[in-house]
């Protein structure tokens, strides 16, 4: 099967050429002809009602092209097409009478041509779901091929198995399940059942209500509460907030007020973990994986569950979860009981593109369904995982550094922390300084006038004023850069950017200098840790409780300590040298031939 894939901001794309996905684009483009049919709706209605004429569950329709004439449609209705399919496409049939014959008439031509090629094989159209026009409520909820293909293995449920999967806005999924020879429970806290799914269901069955996909529909929330599988696929709306929602008070928490979540991922986590017996499989965005507060919380709850043991945690790489480009992880859980142990694998690569997505899990396809350690994978230890805030993130523990030898003292135990202020972008009578990105590029102490300025909001507290000899630190975005606040910070008052923190050595620690401090955390051991620390799907960052509570600090000895304060002044002189020879560079290629000037007075060009 060919990778298939789209973009909200590209339209121009591979597609998989089958007889099936042919006759879905032809029909699709029938429709964009005057504008007014949904393409992917048109098309997906005409293949399943030429689905269940070929199969013959049409009712008193025979053949497929008798589906120009109305009548035939109603009779499909009474066999229990979808009336919602129906009247989408009849809606035109009166107001343009003349087009709309022959439009029927082309799209019965285009459905009987697919069914004389394939009759009753498989109409497979799953490669056009990931080739929408866009749209974002057609983008949730698909999955590359190569995705789909993961989270099916690590399902792994026998034959015959029932898997609910509660969240499947196109069906792509309860599709590849029926593949597999699973039933499907597709009950949901969502009131909706999507028209696209049921078309595509359809389409795959050629029935409107396949025997085989259960939806307990009309119960009330007792008997909702009392539902369970044995196996689960969990790909719950992305950033839907629970509260006042349909879903608040659907199922096992409410019964259970002191888990009350904010949104979907982290409810659906909690509500459907106690629902599988055997084994379930979520798909999450990759803040559920980090964030602190109630996303702590429950990683904290479900490590120590002892309905079901975490067993995989797989961080993926932008372009996974169809046509976004957010990045999302997959977490495994297994009823065989507690373990000491979880597999994490990290995927998410340096390289951006979102077309080579499908490349990166068929690398690592062995790797995540044998739990094989590698350099993007390892096994980690539950008490690990509860020493580093139960940060579920791969990457927090796969850049591993070196022993530092020295004895070492957490940075929280070393320096506080000077956090930013909240500014205004109105001006205000609190004018400050603000130290940011821009000024972390040199070793040299920051001494000459800061440019940017900054408005606050009420007057700054001292606690919250940069002072010199504070190390600033980039925690968002260029994570990692360092700079030492020199006596820029006395000529008016300054503060951190919102992407910045300054550490302030305590009195305690004077005997550390700052410059030793800027020196380690600027060395490719300090690098190394930063990098081990970094999360965010979208801008990397590091709060500043992990900063302080997760990074060590080398504590050299008196001696040891001049030594690099030496090698400090002297970074600082070769920086000074190389600006000299840079400016001396520039002047003599600029010297024998400057720029030419316009001389306003004359109208001409002199040099």
């Amino acid at each position: 099967m060919g990778i298939s894939q789209s973009s909200a901001f590209q339209h121009t794309m591979a597609r998989t050429d089958t007889p099936a996905t042919k006759a879905y684009w032809q029909l699709a483009d029938l429709a964009r002809l005057d504008g007014a049919h949904d393409a992917q709706l048109f098309a997906m209605t005409w293949l399943a009602a030429g689905r269940m004429v070929a199969l013959q569950q049409a009712g008193g329709v025979f053949a497929v092209r008798e589906l120009v004439e109305p009548h035939a449609w109603e009779k499909l209705v009474d066999a229990g097409f979808p009336a919602e399919a129906h009247n989408l496409i009849s809606a035109h049939w009166s107001s343009a009478v003349g087009n709309d014959v022959s439009r029927r008439v082309a799209a019965a031509d285009i459905v009987s041509g697919l069914e004389m090629e394939l009759g009753v094989q498989r109409w497979d159209v799953l490669p056009c779901l990931s080739e929408s026009s866009g749209r974002r409520d057609y983008a949730e909820g698909t999955f590359i091929p190569e995705m789909s293909s993961l989270l099916m293995d690590m399902v792994d449920a026998p034959p015959d198995s029932e898997v609910w999967i509660p969240f499947d806005v196109k069906g792509q999924l309860t599709v590849e399940a029926l593949r597999r020879g699973w039933r499907v429970l597709a009950t949901s806290p969502l009131a909706s059942w999507p028209l696209i799914r049921q078309l595509l269901l359809t389409i795959e069955t050629g029935q409107p209500q396949p025997p085989s996909i259960r939806m307990e529909s009309g119960v009330d929330t007792i008997d909702i509460s009392d539902l369970r599988a044995d196996y689960g696929l969990v790909v719950p709306p992305f950033g839907m907030r629970i509260k006042d929602s349909r879903i608040w008070n659907w199922g096992i928490a409410k019964t259970r007020s002191h888990e009350q979540f904010t949104r979907s991922e982290s409810w659906a986590l909690f509500e459907f973990g106690h629902r599988i017996n055997q084994r379930i499989v979520f798909v999450t965005l990759q803040g559920v994986l980090f964030a602190l507060g109630q996303e702590q919380r429950l990683r904290e709850y479900l490590l120590s569950t002892p309905f079901h043991a975490l067993q995989t945690v797989v961080s993926l790489p932008p372009g996974t979860l169809g046509t976004t480009a957010l990045s999302g992880a997959i977490l495994k859980f297994d009823g065989a009981g507690p373990t000491n142990k979880v597999f994490m694998a990290d995927l998410v690569s340096g390289r951006r593109s979102l077309q080579e997505a499908g490349d990166i899990l068929s690398a690592a396809r062995k790797m995540v369904l044998e739990q094989l350690a590698s350099d993007k994978s390892r096994w980690v230890g539950c008490e690990e995982i509860a020493e580093n805030e139960y940060s579920f993130a791969p990457s927090r523990y796969l850049r591993q550094v070196a022993d530092l030898g020295d004895k070492v003292v957490k940075l929280g135990d070393l320096c506080g922390a000077v956090r930013p202020p909240a500014t205004t972008k109105e001006v205000s009578s609190f004018e400050v300084a603000e130290v940011g990105l821009p000024d972390l590029n040199n070793w040299q102490s920051i001494n000459y006038n800061i440019e940017k300025t900054t408005y606050l909001k009420s007057e700054p507290k001292e606690a919250s004023l940069v002072k010199p000899g504070d190390v600033v630190i980039a925690i968002k975005g260029s994570v990692g850069r360092v700079a030492l606040m020199g006596e820029a910070a006395r000529s008016r008052p300054t503060v951190v950017s919102q992407s910045c923190l300054a550490l302030r050595l305590n009195s305690k620690q004077q005997h550390l200098p700052a410059e030793v401090l800027v020196m380690y955390l600027r060395s490719p051991h300090g690098q190394a840790q930063l990098a081990g620390l970094q999360v965010g799907a979208g801008v990397p960052h590091i709060s500043p409780n992990t900063l302080l509570g997760a990074v060590s600090i080398p504590m050299p000895s008196a001696e040891r300590c001049q030594e690099i304060l030496r090698d400090y002044d002297r970074l600082c002189e070769l920086e000074l040298q190389i600006a000299s020879l840079e400016g001396e560079m520039t002047d003599i290629a600029r010297q024998r031939w400057p720029g030419n000037q316009i001389d306003d007075s004359k109208g001409g060009i002199h040099e």
